[in-house]
């Protein structure tokens, strides 16, 4: 059982739907198109030259124009674009017209006529012998131009020919006149049509040369505008590649008209004026000629006392012969030329009768019919009137049709004989007894909308977009409940796109478990709900859909009044009586409760994703604070740390060394090709992540759930998305357990660099240390003045710079191994898997895969620089001085010293060089352990070939200051030594003399050893 009881639910059979509105009108039958006629405005203008004034009108009063047309302005033009009707009159004047045995009607269509077929309509009228002699001659022009591409290329050489010899026209400007001197040059045009690169521009498919062959050889197709074909300068942009593989010739006027619009402009105009003596030399037969053949059949019908009405469907297909039918039309009789009347009703597009006819067809047109209404003209057209008569035909069928219009009676209302009539008009509406359903009103002025440019009501839109995709594809989906269908929807969404407009409205319409029915619901009430909403549609609309009412939510539609049926009058087959023309019906009685605007009190960013939910479009200022509003809710539910306590740090920073990171324009993607890729995807058709997203930004812009509407509710599902969200975040950002090479080679990094720092807890060997050690500030750096190589090896691991060699990696390290520890602070550290990483073993892991090449890079300069240390050993040589050869600690020796420079001044030897007072005050700097230090660092060096690298860091970190002290005693000790040799040796030698000579030799002796040894390794420098 339907709504319809042991009926179908649909009232229509789908079949009928492409009998009764086919894409070409002329193929239905004359009953048919009288069942679907109905009228339509008409702007009558009486001047042609003139865009303003006139009167509204219908198709009778044209006719009865067309009746009365005067001998001396015999053209009628009824003008509009593409779509809004010319034809259909131009059909219903073939029907309407009262016979009349005197007069010989010719009816030119637009479709499947081709330049022969135009020929041989007109001349079947002909009985003279000039007439058989023209039937010769069409044949023969025809047959020899039946080959498409022969055709095809013998018109463009015949263009370039005339454009050569004729396109010089020097009745412009001067400059003009130079421009089309150049175009029409042999260099000019002729070289571009005939360079065998731009062929295939010139020739394809969809170019004017082809489509001009292929409608004088086989006429137009449906799909062919209404336009004349012609050259534009699209036509004659050419593109950098063309140009330059052509000849020199054609590639420099192709440079020219790629750089140069006006000059393309001019250049089309130039061949489009060469197209129609270049039409009657390829097929044989031209405007002339068809001149001639109108005037010979004008003559012939004078002469049986007859007059001839031409009925052309769209002038447009004159083209390349057009200027012989316009002369022809224009023709009046005089008294050496007996011509009988003519009257000529064209279709014509509005820009081709205004830019392209001659003066002489504006002097002979009597009147202009119109069907583009200016915005100042209004006129009481109702759409639902218009397609109540297509309904009502395709519920009779087209078979029906014709039986009752052969018995002269008009068709049947379908509606008279169904069960549920009255409810049906009640909830769908109805127009003059005929119901509208599938559609309503607003469902059908909503699908209208959706398919119209501007505010412009075209017919065939309305018939071949609307009407049509709905009777034939969704009958079946009515039948078997599933209507309002997806290719509804899809077909018809712009037009209701206010209606629903946020996705929260969506939710209310829902049936819990069944997603198909719910979707169906929302269509149903965005195409036919009144207002703005979730609501309970007419109850007959949801028995009739077969989706049941919500409990939950109020019925806002009020039943529209019953009105009785209207039969319409029935008009007669003379078509005298004027068809009734009805205003949109009044308002219901009650109106629905107002709904506030879509748009009232809403946020800026909680309108914008209603607006992306729709369309799928976002600006990118909307798109940026949606992503910083959930990136901002899922930090506050990870709780990252950036590894020294801090509150977001590197987790969020969206550099390439430590991804992956939750950065909000990177990790957050709204749609686009980041929706594979990124950590968290919110996809606009998704209804979840919509919901979400906009009761965020409801939040952020109220502060408060409590100011939010169901803001309870919202919260509930934004806290389990966001926390979903989290989840997936933490598992790409946060550490995986287990071991990790990328963590053992991180280790093993850090470990070289605090013992190329000194800190001394690297070279422990517990655990605890190691790890303090990869984190700990040096507490002192090598003296920058004494072994600058040293301290600027150690300056590129102690920058502050984030980018700097030890945070990086520090930071990457706290990456893999650090968490908050529940809700608090501070960061804790998982120590286990930091001490299986810092195995001996475990350093020369392979890099794993994803690790950033620059961690990579920086891990593997610092093994580099860490091993190649001989600038450091060369340095420290020349800082340690050899005292080997002392003969006991600096103290004694240095007494000695001492006493022996206090015993000479008494006696007068010693040396004005020497400051007994600054060597006492060196020797007491010397620290008693500095000597080993110094003795034990110069074994190490002389053993450097045989250390490991970290023995060698290790000497290379050692305290330079024993080394510092002992020289800064040292070297003006051995100074003050040479001093006094110089000056024993000059003087006289006594007994007591003798005794201190003994003594001094004895100490000279050994710091004489010495001070070579520190020369040697101080060298020229070393001693300054």
């Amino acid at each position: 059982m339907t709504w319809r009881g042991t009926l179908p639910a649909a009232c229509w059979e789908a079949r009928e739907a492409p009998a009764i509105i086919p894409v070409e009108a002329e193929s239905t039958s004359n009953g048919v198109f009288l069942a679907t006629h109905t009228s339509i405005p008409i702007l009558l203008r009486d001047r042609v030259d003139s865009a303003v004034g006139g009167t509204i009108v219908d198709e009778h009063n044209l006719r009865r124009a067309v009746e009365e047309l005067p001998a001396d302005q015999p053209i009628i033009p009824i003008l509009g674009k593409s779509g809004t009707g010319k034809s259909h009159l131009i059909r219903w004047l073939r029907i309407n017209l009262k016979p009349n045995d005197t007069t010989r009607l010719i009816f030119v269509p637009k479709h499947r006529m081709s330049l022969r077929g135009i020929l041989e309509l007109i001349l079947e009228h002909a009985t003279s012998e000039r007439a058989a002699e023209l039937r010769a001659k069409v044949a023969a022009a025809s047959d020899a131009a039946a080959d498409e591409t022969t055709a095809q290329l013998r018109l463009r050489n015949e263009l370039a020919v005339l454009v050569e010899t004729r396109g010089a026209d020097k009745g412009g400007t001067p400059e003009e006149n130079d421009l089309r001197a150049f175009l029409a040059s042999a260099e000019g045009l002729p070289a571009l049509l005939g360079d065998p690169v731009f062929r295939r521009r010139l020739l394809a498919d969809n170019g004017p040369i082809a489509r001009l062959v292929r409608e004088k050889l086989s006429g137009k197709g449906s799909e062919d505008k209404e336009d004349a074909f012609g050259f534009t300068a699209a036509d004659l942009d050419l593109s950098v590649d063309d140009v330059s593989k052509a000849g020199v010739d054609a590639a420099s006027v192709a440079s020219a008209l790629v750089s140069d619009a006006p000059l393309r402009d001019l250049a089309a105009k130039m061949l489009n004026e060469q197209l129609g003596p270049a039409v009657s030399e390829v097929f044989g037969i031209g405007g002339d000629d068809l001149k001639q053949l109108l005037v010979e059949l004008r003559l012939d019908l004078h002469r049986q006392g007859l007059e001839l009405l031409l009925l052309i469907e769209d002038f447009s297909i004159f083209q390349g012969i057009q200027g012989g039918l316009i002369d022809a039309i224009t023709l009046l009789p005089t008294e050496t030329l007996a011509l009988c009347p003519m009257r000529v009703v064209m279709a014509v597009t509005t820009g081709y009768f205004v830019n392209q006819m001659p003066e002489t067809v504006y002097t002979r047109t009597y009147k202009v019919f119109d069907l583009e209404l200016p915005a100042d003209k209004t006129a009481p057209f109702d759409p639902a009137r218009f397609a109540a008569r297509y309904l009502n035909a395709v519920r009779v069928g087209s078979q029906e049709i014709d039986k009752h219009r052969t018995g002269e009676r008009p068709e049947p209302n379908h509606c008279l004989q169904c069960p549920v009539r009255d409810k049906c008009h009640q909830a769908f509406g109805e127009v003059e007894g005929v119901g509208l359903f599938p559609f309503s009103r607003t469902a059908l002025d909503r699908a209208i909308r959706s398919q119209s440019k501007g505010d412009a009501f075209v017919a065939r839109d309305v018939l071949t977009r609307v009407l049509r995709p709905v009777l034939h594809r969704d009958q079946t989906e009515l039948d078997e409940g599933r209507f309002p269908s997806t290719g509804f929807e899809s077909d018809f969404r712009t037009g209701a796109l206010d209606i629903l407009d946020n996705v929260e409205d969506q939710v209310r319409l829902r049936t819990p478990g069944d997603p198909a029915l719910s979707e169906r619901r929302v269509r149903m009430v965005r195409f036919w709900g009144p207002g703005h909403g979730p609501q309970n549609l007419h109850p007959t609309i949801h028995e009739a859909f077969a989706i049941p009412p919500l409990p939950d939510l109020i019925t806002e539609q009020q039943p529209l009044p019953l009105q009785p049926p209207v039969q319409e009058p029935v008009r007669p087959l003379d078509g005298t009586q004027t068809p009734i023309v009805v205003d949109p019906p009044p308002p219901p009685l009650t109106p629905p409760p107002a709904h506030p605007s879509p748009a009232a009190s809403k946020p800026p960013l909680v309108q914008a994703v209603d607006e992306w939910h729709k369309t799928g479009q976002l600006v990118q200022s909307h798109r940026n604070d949606l992503r910083k509003i959930v990136h901002t809710a899922v930090i506050g539910c990870l709780g990252l740390e950036d590894g020294f306590g801090g509150d977001s740090g590197d987790w969020v920073r969206g550099r390439a060394e430590l991804a992956p990171s939750f950065d909000a324009n990177t990790s957050i993607a709204l749609d686009g090709s980041g929706l594979q890729t990124a950590l968290i995807s919110i996809d606009h058709r998704n209804v979840e992540d919509v919901r979400v997203l906009r009761a965020l930004a409801w939040v952020n812009a109220k502060e408060s759930w409590e100011n939010v509407e169901q803001g309870d509710a919202l919260q509930s599902l934004c806290v389990n998305k966001v926390q979903e969200w989290s989840d997936s975040v933490s598992a790409s950002l946060l550490p995986a357990q287990g071991d990790d090479a990328e963590l053992a080679r991180l280790v093993h990094a850090l470990l070289s660099v605090s013992r190329v720092l000194g800190i001394a807890d690297s070279y422990k060997s517990d655990a605890l240390s190691r790890v303090k050690a990869l984190f700990a500030r040096p507490s002192k750096l090598a003296d920058p003045v004494q072994r600058p190589y040293a301290r600027r090896l150690q300056d590129r691991f102690t920058s502050a710079d984030p980018k700097a060699d030890r945070n990086l990696l520090q930071r990457r390290l706290l990456r893999l191994t650090s968490y908050r520890q529940g809700t608090g602070k501070p960061l804790a550290i998982d120590l286990p898997r930091l001490v299986r990483a810092m195995r001996d073993d475990a350093a020369e892991a392979p890099w794993p895969e994803h690790v950033p090449e620059q961690i990579r890079k920086v891990a593997d300069d610092i093994k580099k620089r860490t091993t190649m240390l001989d600038p450091v050993l060369d340095e420290t040589r020349r800082l340690v001085p050899d005292v080997s050869d002392l003969g006991g600690d600096v103290a004694e020796v240095a007494h000695a010293l001492n006493t022996l420079l206090s015993d000479l001044a008494v006696l007068g030897q010693s040396a004005n060089s020497i400051n007994p007072s600054a060597l006492h005050d060196a020797v007491k700097s010397v620290k008693a352990s500095d000597l080993k230090k110094v003795t034990d660092l110069r074994e190490g060096l002389d053993a450097w070939p045989t250390l490991t690298a970290d023995q060698r860091l290790r000497l290379m970190t050692l305290d330079e200051g024993p080394a510092l002290r002992i020289r800064a005693w040292l070297d003006p000790a051995l100074e003050a030594v040479n001093a006094l040799e110089q000056k024993l040796q000059a003087g006289p030698a006594s007994e007591a003399q003798r005794e201190y000579d003994e003594t001094l030799q004895r100490l000279v002796a050994g710091l004489e050893t010495l001070s070579r040894e520190v020369m040697d390794v101080a060298g020229p420098e070393g001693g300054a």
